[in-house]
């Protein structure tokens, strides 16, 4: 990947990166990647003046610490820095104990190697198991971090086992349990969801709920915590459906490289409002 800066004031390379970069990819760069300015190779002390175009190519990247494998992925948007994609129910992110072989990031990886693209593998966020829905990845970790500030709004779709008459604000603490489970607590605050209810029928409710934290569980955790564990939770309700009815709806950022403002809007199967609720 090539990152290119048009330079506006005398400085040296090294000096106009330092206030840009991490210092770890800087050393990365150093050894592995590249400096060009003008079209001319150069080292990191070259004297840049204003007028100068400098690109940075950064280091190659792969996945091959992650097992490739076939699968199909429902691509809802590809550059040359972002892959996002819509995560099926019942697959794990990344690779664990359980699920080492089996994960969206296995599949991924099949992907990239079958396209012959030279990309690490970095996920933005990440869904649970059977949560569904627009998950962010990063094909290089400089753009990984730069997408923790550029996502401007999450939002998720989800049914809830009670009847909610109105919308509100969820906080309070989480915590770890154990190796999965969470506990939710009004002792202290680390998480906060802002939800609105788009209808309710026969002691259900359909809810828009945006993200202002992102902790593990957090939405499954708020909505128990106030009577309305969400439909097919098994961990924190006493739902036995087939599916969470949880999914990752609306995404809005702003692109790291181009500026570009993008929102991806991705419905679940289940959305319909005549058959939710049944």
């Amino acid at each position: 990947m090539i990152l290119r800066y048009h330079i506006t004031k005398h400085t040296l390379i090294k000096d106009f990166l330092e206030k840009k970069l991490s210092s770890n990819l800087i050393v990365s760069i150093n050894l592995y990647g590249m400096y060009i300015v003008n079209n001319q190779q150069v080292k990191n002390y070259y004297p840049l003046k204003p007028g100068d175009v400098l690109e940075v190519v950064l280091p190659k990247e792969d996945s091959d610490n992650i097992k490739a494998i076939k699968g199909d992925l429902d691509i809802l948007y590809e550059d040359s820095y972002l892959l996002i994609l819509n995560k099926p129910d019942g697959l794990a992110t990344l690779p664990t104990g359980v699920h080492y072989n089996n994960s969206l990031a296995n599949i991924v990886a099949g992907y990239f190697a079958r396209m012959g693209i030279e990309s690490g593998i970095h996920f933005v966020n990440r869904l649970d198991l059977p949560t569904t829905g627009i998950i962010v990845l990063a094909k290089n970790s400089l753009i990984a971090g730069m997408m923790k500030d550029a996502i401007l709004s999450k939002k998720y779709l989800l049914v809830v086992n009670n009847h909610l008459s109105s919308g509100g604000m969820i906080e309070g603490g989480i915590y770890k349990e154990d190796d999965m489970k969470r506990k939710f607590t009004k002792d202290f605050i680390n998480s906060k969801t802002v939800y609105d209810v788009v209808m309710s029928k026969n002691k259900q409710s359909l809810v828009v709920a945006t993200l202002l934290t992102g902790k593990t569980h957090q939405l499954r955790l708020h909505f128990s915590s106030i009577g309305a564990p969400i439909k097919g939770d098994k961990m924190y309700g006493d739902d036995q459906s087939d599916k969470l009815y949880l999914h990752s709806y609306y995404l809005e950022f702003i692109h790291p490289i181009t500026n570009e403002k993008i929102v991806i809007v991705h419905y679940p199967k289940w959305y319909d409002q005549t058959k939710w609720y049944q």
